[in-house]
């Protein structure tokens, strides 16, 4: 299954919690799209979708407004239209899209697996035990619920259905490959804080020292340019070397606070010590940290640890092989444990990017540099205001096999980020072909300012 469709699903989920139903037959169809009459409970969830959208949207042009005042609300202004009108188009824009998910994929002769339906049949259960009470009295039913979550899975199947490997859009895994290897970047990277034991930014003495640091490990680094596994080794000497020296300056600094400390007479106090032992499969790093007596506080620095490097596993040997209750540690290497995939951050050119909003991996300095300026194989120092980094760039491709980065769920995954927008305004298209008839006293009557989920768990 798509991680997509898992996505989809977890999001109509969590929805259904705060909105989820449908009508019964005695309520009207406030819409019929192209001949198909539109459940009342479906024209009601997209309504409170739409509103809870528009309050986002609200909030996000004045964040002082009391968006709990619904005349306040009213009044704004979103995309040159009131609220109500802005959210009742957005609720027939959902509508229209539903229907023309249904009516493609059913002209495609698609359907849902039983792990699918299975999982629908699981949301719509547990999103009924707990708020169903709360659903039915704002007018939406189980049916429609079940309805609406059906639909996620549908459009997730249609997608793959244009643009999966050998589609009806003649998408071809090379093209996929193609997309990743430009889009991706698989990266080891050490990041060297310029900040003292007490985590205070370093003075510009300081900061030359580690600079200094860091340029003598590139040095080494670069006698090793394009040999992997020497420079892997070598970057693990650094960080295991970086780890120690976080360790001492950390010591040093809490050692300084305990040796300050004084009681009500001004004398000073003994620092006593205690010892954080912090492991990992590949290593033990123990940082010993100094304590005033009469202080509770304790000033502590913790060094940079690595991503776990090894599983270990216990087994135990049987009397006929050794010695009774003999056991035996084995210990299995994780590959690729320190690396990172980085993915280029997209944003749409028709809407302006809120740069404070993304998170740059490591930095935004470091990341620029990674896709702007990084060679395979060949190491390369960043500084940052507040870090230096350590960054190699490895060969993507040499990962990009079936049981490691490039498994069915990854293409599929890779898919999605690369024909998932075109897929929306294919669907967008379709729904804008389709013919639509509005009851004005069904619409009236489905204020989604008269909803009420304020009980809802």
């Amino acid at each position: 299954m798509i991680n997509l469709k898992k996505i989809a699903a977890t999001a109509v989920a969590a929805a259904t919690a705060a909105v989820c139903g449908g009508c019964n037959s005695a309520m009207a169809y406030p819409l019929t799209i192209d001949g198909v009459p539109v459940k009342a409970g479906i024209y009601i969830y997209y309504s409170y979708a739409a509103y809870s959208e528009a309050i986002s949207t609200i909030q996000e042009q004045n964040e002082e407004l009391d968006t709990t005042d619904d005349d306040l609300v009213k009044e704004q202004i979103i995309d040159g239209v009131d609220t109500l009108t802005w959210i009742q188009n957005k609720a027939m824009d959902y509508c229209k899209e539903y229907v023309a998910v249904q009516k493609d994929f059913e002209e495609k002769g698609l359907s849902l697996t039983k792990e699918e339906t299975d999982d629908v049949e699981q949301y719509v259960s547990s999103a009924w035990e707990n708020n169903g009470e709360v659903f039915e009295a704002n007018g939406i039913s189980e049916a429609s619920v079940k309805d609406v979550l059906t639909s996620t899975y549908k459009s997730s199947e249609l997608f793959l259905y244009y643009y999966n490997v050998d589609g009806e859009k003649g998408v071809t895994e090379d093209e996929l490959k193609e997309y990743y290897i430009d889009n991706d970047a698989r990266v080891r990277y050490i990041q060297f804080d310029l900040k003292d034991g007490n985590g205070d930014l370093l003075k510009e003495d300081g900061k030359k020292e580690m600079k200094k640091m860091v340029e003598t490990y590139l040095d080494a680094l670069e006698k090793l340019e394009g040999d992997e596994a020497a420079l892997n080794e070598e970057m693990d000497s650094i960080q295991e070397e970086y780890n120690a020296y976080v360790t001492s300056i950390s010591e040093e600094a809490a050692a300084a606070t305990a040796t300050s400390a004084t009681d009500e007479n001004g004398s000073e106090i003994p620092a006593t010590t205690t010892t954080t032992e912090t492991t990992t499969a590949a290593e033990t790093t123990t940082t010993t940290t100094a304590v005033a007596e009469s202080e509770d506080e304790t000033v502590t620095r913790t060094a940079l640890t690595e991503e776990d490097e090894t599983d270990s596993t216990t087994t135990t040997i049987s009397d006929a092989e050794e010695t009774e209750g003999t056991t035996e540690t084995t210990t299995t290497t994780v590959p690729y444990a320190h690396e990172v995939i980085i993915t280029k951050v997209s944003t749409k050119e028709d809407e302006e990017t809120d740069e404070s909003e993304i998170n740059y991996t490591p930095s935004k300095k470091a990341y620029e540099a990674i896709f702007d300026d990084a060679k395979i194989g060949v190491p390369m120092m960043v500084e940052d205001e507040e870090a230096y980094y350590l960054i190699i760039r490895f060969d993507i491709e040499d990962r990009m096999t079936e049981d490691d980065l490039w498994s069915e769920d990854a293409i599929e995954s890779v898919t999605a980020r690369k024909y998932m927008d075109t897929f929306d305004e294919d669907k967008e298209k379709m729904a804008d072909a389709l013919t639509v008839e509005q009851s004005d006293h069904a619409i009236k009557k489905y204020d989604p300012f008269k909803l009420d989920f304020s009980s809802n768990s």
